[in-house]
């Protein structure tokens, strides 16, 4: 039987065992196991591996029991016994050392770090070991901790990336890194062999993130971009050629907040976006802060808001704070996508692509009320009334209210009724005009509009007289819809009766 000693020159019968392997403590302890201690163990092929538990010249610093971590974590390494060598008790080695609840596992002993303790060593104690109670022996009962010098943030983009980038199939200099650091952290293996990633369904069919499906504009702005955001949203809205996607490559470290803010400014201005996944904390200060309203992320919607109220923000945030989640919508966002936190039990990266797909896409079917909000800022009202219906407009369009496309278009209508009521003074079945007291014998709308539009504005527009009978006819088809159906009202025709009221209402301004 092949038993392998891992140790610092700390054991005195190195001979007793059939090879060794001396470790020398770094500071990066585990990149140094990852990278240089579980290859030579891996390439020696033991049967059971001895491991003192101070690898050390400090004697508290305890790397014999991460070493172990690391080797059930490693799947060729896995499933074999694994011995701690100490001077202690395993009492006492629990209450100086919480990764020794290790010990409490299956396959994990403990003996004297002496020669007669290790001839004593019946080999016999051993159990079964494999795949099928791999979790139950040995998962379940363990638990790995964060690193200290990690924040809660820097983790949940470190293990979205790599989760995102491995459905993506991402490869790019930073996602190699990436993976390079999920591969070596004692925390990440634990987490990915807690939550391992299923690329392909229990049919055997692999899973395939889909892209939206409409065409649009996207920018991205987030001060992680450059860690491996960028390639993985690249990668995927690669998918539909219709979409153009831009990432705000700046160095949010290097430049003060109102510099930041101004150049996204201008960026959004020259770009011109559909759609803008920003994320919410791009400033270290952001992360100090308890304020959600004084988050960078929602000073920058504000002003991206005040440029065009229809680009539709998309949030990027790493919180799982439900209280931070909920008040995001006070500031008119579309929705969230949460970077994937280990701590959120339940999270799937499959939900955050398809959550991800139907945001970006509804924000792109709204990508048409960007000309209805310029349209609507360049109409100067002649009458308070007016001006109520003429804002409405967009405000029901960008709602999520049903049938918004109708009570749209009846806004729209009820601003022709008052026009005509600037002209015309209404009798029984007749008007009259209320500049010469001429009578006109048909006063339906249709007829009192185009003569305004004929006779006192001269407006010789023939789009202006076909909008004018196509929303007079669709608002008399849906208050008395034949055969009970109501006519489908489409975005064109929205944008074509707002840009008919705009060339009436500049002509009566004029």
């Amino acid at each position: 039987m092949h038993n392998l000693l891992i140790h610092n020159d700390n054991t005195p019968f190195i001979k007793s065992f059939k090879s060794s392997i001396q470790f020398s403590a770094s500071s990066d302890i585990d990149n140094y196991i990852s990278t240089d201690i579980i290859p030579k163990i891996k390439a020696k092929t033991p049967d059971i591996i001895f491991i003192k538990d101070n690898l050390s010249s400090n004697y508290l610093e305890l790397y014999g029991f991460r070493l172990a971590y690391h080797v059930r974590f490693e799947e060729k390494l896995k499933f074999v016994p694994i011995v701690i060598l100490s001077d202690l008790d395993g009492f006492t080695l629990n209450r100086l050392e919480s990764s020794a609840k290790i010990l409490f596992t299956q396959n994990i002993f403990i003996i004297e770090n002496s020669k007669k303790a290790f001839d004593d060593f019946d080999v016999k104690k051993m159990k079964s070991f494999n795949e099928e109670n791999y979790k139950s022996k040995f998962l379940d009962l363990i638990s790995v901790e964060a690193p200290e010098n990690s924040s809660s943030h820097s983790i949940a983009n470190e293990w979205a990336i790599y989760r995102w980038s491995k459905y993506l199939k991402v490869e790019s200099e930073a996602i190699i890194k990436n993976r390079e650091k999920i591969a070596s952290m004692l925390y990440f293996k634990y987490l990915l062999a807690k939550n391992p990633i299923e690329i392909k369904k229990k049919n055997g069919i692999q899973f395939v993130p889909r892209p939206p499906e409409n065409s649009g504009k996207i920018l991205y702005i987030d001060d992680e971009w450059a860690k491996g955001w960028s390639d993985v949203f690249e990668q995927y809205f690669s998918k539909n050629k219709n979409i153009e996607f831009e990432t705000f490559e700046y160095d949010f470290k290097e430049n003060n907040k109102f510099t930041m803010i101004s150049s996204i400014k201008n960026r959004c201005l020259a770009y011109n976006p559909d759609v803008v996944i920003l994320d919410l904390r791009l400033t270290q200060s952001d992360h100090e802060s308890i304020d959600v309203n004084n988050l960078t992320g929602i000073k920058i919607t504000e002003i991206i808001k005040e440029i065009n109220p229809a680009i539709q923000i998309i949030m990027l945030t790493a919180t799982g704070k439900s209280t931070i989640l909920e008040n995001l919508y006070q500031h008119g966002i579309l929705g969230y996508i949460k970077k994937e936190h280990p701590a959120d039990i339940g999270m799937s990266t499959k939900e955050s692509f398809d959550k991800l797909k139907t945001l970006v896409d509804k924000g792109l079917d709204k990508k048409y009320l960007k000309e209805v909000w310029e349209i609507q800022q360049s109409i100067k009202p002649f009458s308070p009334d007016i001006k109520i219906e003429v804002d409405s407009v967009f405000e029901i369009l960008n709602s999520d209210m049903k049938n918004r496309f109708i009570y749209a278009m009846f806004a729209i209508f009820k601003v022709i009724e008052i026009i005509n009521d600037k002209y015309f003074e209404d009798g029984y079945k007749k008007a009259t005009w209320k500049d010469t007291n001429e009578e006109i014998l048909d006063n339906s709308t249709k007829n009192k509009i185009q003569l305004i539009l004929n006779k006192r504005l001269h407006l010789n527009n023939q789009k202006v007289y076909e909008g004018i009978e196509n929303i007079i006819k669709i608002r008399n088809n849906t208050i008395h819809p034949k055969h009970g159906k109501i006519e489908i009202i489409q975005k064109d025709s929205i944008i074509e009766w707002f840009k008919m009221l705009q060339t009436i209402l500049e002509k009566i301004e004029k």
